[in-house]
């Protein structure tokens, strides 16, 4: 009997010796299960995550170091499935049925245990309201969650979205596009890292210090903003389309470079198309050149007999006019003599000296190609180029004409990218523009005086702003189809600083709400004078 029993009892001590030791190894392993998951797994299981935050490794700043950029923001979860599995247990367990919860409000079929049969990471698009909830919970092991950064590109044609993209592989040789990507392609994206903590817990994001370049604009969103208010007035509601650019004639900067409707191919640069015919706009140019070469005098008189000039669709005879009256009645018949004494070389080597002929910002690439414009031949004659006829122009290329004019001759290239600059709006890199002579400051001057006597005497009425320093010249030319564009061309005084502005108002039809026959005195010079009475008002 004493036998039996020592065997009995050692039979018992074995038992409860493996069982202690069982029990030791399962508390072990949930130690380090629950404290040192990435020992367990064997490096299985990575320290942190890292995470891209935005669409765009730059960004875009207007010329006072606003950021231009509008985003969609994605909101992100994330389940790394090996800790997520492993190290979720009871006192994990109500976190747990919270988010499975809260997941089903956004994917009905959601299921915590189904994510625990996957492997690597998934990844949730979910809304704001879900993400805030989610961020609530503390206890759930292996989630975390983001925001990531994706361009709004609805309006396409927006400046800043036509510079949104650039990257090695769509970037063409000798563009502007390749020139901004030579300081931008070593930048890196906006990333964060997750880590995990010694509970299997993902922290906040830590967000990587970079030292990208960025791209500074020459334009003021706050002038644009101000003019796309104007665009979007009752008053112009029947213009499907209007294209308005600002520039600083000492600098050639461009301040502003609007269109009503942002979708549509941009039509101050011409994209989509060769560009319009600047009709009446473009005797401005004529006398200016006429002025220089010393052929004319505003006061000098030229008969019009009516040969090219009409009246309610007639023919109509102005009889003897000055350049000045020629100018102010918008004279064909004038303009055409003036042409004929500058000649075609002459006028195609004062109009090349402009940037007429080739794209200005050299933008180039598919579906962004700047319109270069079109020559005209020395078959279209003299009497058709010299008003603006057998031509075709882009308005960011009048710009640069109408800018030498008011600059007292001076031409600055059109520009729209100030400079390169860091993360704090430093500036790294000057991209500004010289300036060459083209004209006389006398010549400059005459123009400058009789483009104010067409706003105050003459067919630019519309565009009338009382108080201040102000010229233009109306225009309507025709396009495709006989579909007429209004045009008007001017410019402005500021704070002793002068500034030109080109509107134009594509394919504007026939007739005007109010009955009248369409034209640029009736489109482009009402919006002159809206802009700049909002710019120029206390």
């Amino acid at each position: 009997m004493k036998i039996k029993n020592n065997i009995s009892l050692n039979r018992i001590w074995i038992i409860n010796s493996i069982y202690s030791i069982v029990v030791l190894a399962l508390i072990i392993k949930l130690f380090f299960l629950q404290v040192h998951p990435s020992l367990i797994v064997g490096g299985e299981i990575e320290n942190y995550q890292t995470e891209n935050l935005s669409q765009m490794k730059y960004r875009i700043f207007d010329t006072n170091g606003k950021d231009l950029m509008k985003y969609d923001k994605k909101y992100i979860l994330v389940l790394d499935t090996k800790p997520f599995m492993l190290n979720n247990y009871e006192e994990t367990l109500e976190d747990l049925m919270a988010l499975n919860f809260i997941m089903k409000s956004e994917d009905s079929n959601f299921n915590y245990s189904d994510v625990m049969k996957k492997e690597g990471k998934i990844y949730y698009t979910i809304s704001e309201d879900t993400y805030n909830k989610i961020n609530k919970l503390s206890n759930v092991k292996g989630i975390y969650t983001y925001v990531y950064d994706e361009v709004d590109r609805k309006e396409a044609w927006k400046t800043n979205n036509i510079l949104s993209n650039i990257k090695d592989d769509n970037t063409i040789e000798n563009s502007l596009e390749y020139t901004l990507n030579s300081y931008l392609k070593e930048n890196n994206y906006p990333v964060a890292k997750f880590y995990l903590n010694d509970k299997s817990i993902y922290g906040d994001g830590e967000v990587t210090l970079l030292n990208n370049k960025n791209i500074k604009l020459t334009i003021d969103s706050i002038w644009e903003d101000k003019i796309r208010n104007i665009l979007n007035k009752d008053e112009y509601s029947f213009l499907k389309n209007v294209g308005v650019v600002v520039s600083e004639v000492d600098t050639g900067k461009i301040r502003a470079m609007v269109q009503k409707d942002e979708s549509q191919a941009n039509v101050n640069l011409g994209i989509g198309q060769l560009g319009y015919e600047p009709g009446s706009i473009f005797k401005v140019i004529t006398e200016t050149i006429a002025l220089d070469k010393g052929l004319i005098s505003t006061t000098d008189k030229f008969l019009c007999t009516g040969e090219i000039c009409s009246k309610d669709g007639k023919p109509y005879a102005h009889g003897l006019l000055s350049v000045e009256d020629a100018l102010k009645v918008s004279c064909n018949d004038v303009f055409a003599k003036v042409g004929g004494e500058i000649g075609y070389s002459d006028m195609i080597d004062y109009l090349s000296k402009m940037g007429l002929f080739n794209p200005v910002l050299n933008l180039k690439g598919e579906n962004r190609e700047e319109a270069k414009g079109v020559k005209p031949t020395f078959e279209n004659s003299m009497n058709n180029i010299s008003i603006g006829q057998t031509i075709m122009v882009t308005p960011i290329q009048m710009a640069g004409l109408y800018n030498t004019v008011v600059n007292n001759g001076v031409y600055f290239k059109p520009s729209i990218v100030e400079s390169i600059v860091d993360d704090d709006d430093n500036q790294i890199e000057s991209l500004t523009e010289s300036g060459k002579r083209i004209f006389s400051d006398t010549a400059s001057k005459l123009a400058q005086e009789t483009m104010s006597k067409v706003i105050w005497e003459g067919s630019g009425f519309e565009a009338k702003v009382d108080g201040v320093n102000i010229g233009g010249k109306t225009g309507t030319s025709t396009g495709h189809g006989g579909i007429n564009h209004g045009w008007f061309a001017g410019f402005f005084e500021l704070n002793n600083k002068k500034y030109t502005i080109i509107v134009i108002a594509p394919n504007i039809g026939n007739k005007h709400p109010d009955g009248r026959e369409l034209g640029g005195g009736n489109t482009g010079a009402p919006i002159f004078r809206d802009i700049v009475t909002e710019f120029t008002k206390q």
